[in-house]
């Protein structure tokens, strides 16, 4: 009887597989072509006996579809965990992520496929663009990315080194090899690059770490420094620029081309303080770090974008001008 029953187990676990992997809402398995598929894997069954299992597996939840064509019926697997309209998003943002490698890329493109049949996991491989991204060389990323949340989720300080590119195209330790030692707060996803943001012991300050330049990180024993009073991620995601750089925060008043109201939103986000300044510029102000990242942002704008205060950020915009037109 016990046989009888590990035997039943196996036969509703091998069709519930081969439904999920071969069937669709444009293939479907007839009951005899399944009954036929159980027995020469050694599952040996009848049509009756598909029906039942078939009522097994929908009554814990499984869609499958039952439908009939003449005097034949048939099965398809329904509703899936994720669509193909979602699949497809999922596979272009992996595609598209630039810190992913290519070899990472392609081994998360064909697991996300296997989310469906395999007749629309062939036709979601089929259509992913391979264009030459400036991919990412890390191999490494998802062991970093676990080490950061490990020690987020336990409380703990990584160690890590920090890469770099130098003149030669040659990759090196930044800082001459120094370690740095950061309590890690969250990971944020910017400009198509994955950041860390943590407190940095090195600067006794919140910074951000490129995490395709990180080494493998070591989780430590030493408890992590609490956040910043006042700390709020939205505010530093939107006060910096491209997640990187060291300068002065402070409020800057742009006066910009109405043109320029769509790069505004999608740089500080549909809430920060604006006027009209004239029928065709409005004035916005916005707190940022105004580091040399932020620099080269207002740059390809000139001549649509002017700073108009305060007076500090004027005489930086002037030195950077006028150093620009000496070289």
């Amino acid at each position: 009887m016990a046989s009888e029953r590990g035997k039943r187990k196996d036969r509703l676990l091998f069709i519930l597989q081969y439904l999920i992997n071969n069937t669709d809402d444009e293939h479907r398995v007839s009951q005899q072509e399944l009954a036929d598929l159980c027995a020469q894997s050694g599952h040996g069954c009848d049509r009756h006996l598909i029906n039942n299992d078939i009522s097994v597996l929908c009554s814990h939840g499984f869609d499958v579809i039952s439908s009939m064509e003449g005097r034949k019926k048939y099965y398809n697997y329904g509703c899936r965990a994720f669509d193909i309209a979602e699949l497809r998003t999922l596979i272009d943002a992996v595609e598209s992520s630039v810190f992913i490698s290519q070899k990472k890329t392609e081994c998360l493109i064909k697991k996300i496929s296997g989310l469906s049949s395999c007749h629309d996991a062939e036709k979601l491989q089929a259509s992913v663009y391979t264009g030459k991204l400036a991919k990412a060389e890390n191999h490494q990323i998802f062991l970093i990315i676990d080490a950061i949340n490990q020690a987020i989720n336990t409380g703990k300080k990584i160690t890590f080194q920090h890469f770099c590119y130098d003149g030669n195209r040659q990759r090196v330790t930044r800082n001459h090899g120094e370690v740095y030692t950061v309590s890690p707060y969250l990971t944020i996803w910017k400009d198509d690059r994955y950041y860390m943001v943590g407190w940095a012991d090195n600067r006794s300050a919140v910074r951000s770490f490129r995490i395709d330049r990180m080494a493998v990180p070591v989780v430590t024993d030493k408890p992590a420094v609490p956040r910043p009073d006042g700390f709020d991620p939205y505010v530093y995601y939107c006060t910096q620029t491209k997640m990187y750089g060291e300068g002065l925060e402070m409020d800057i008043t742009l006066c910009c081309d109405d043109t320029l109201m769509n790069n505004m939103i999608d740089r500080f986000g549909a809430d920060f303080t604006f006027e009209r300044a004239d029928e065709s510029h409005f004035r916005a102000t916005v707190h940022v770090n105004a580091s040399d990242t932020f620099w080269g942002w207002v740059f390809e704008y000139v001549g649509r974008m002017k700073v108009e205060a305060p007076e500090e950020a004027r005489q930086i915009y002037r030195e950077r001008l006028s150093r620009a037109l000496e070289d």
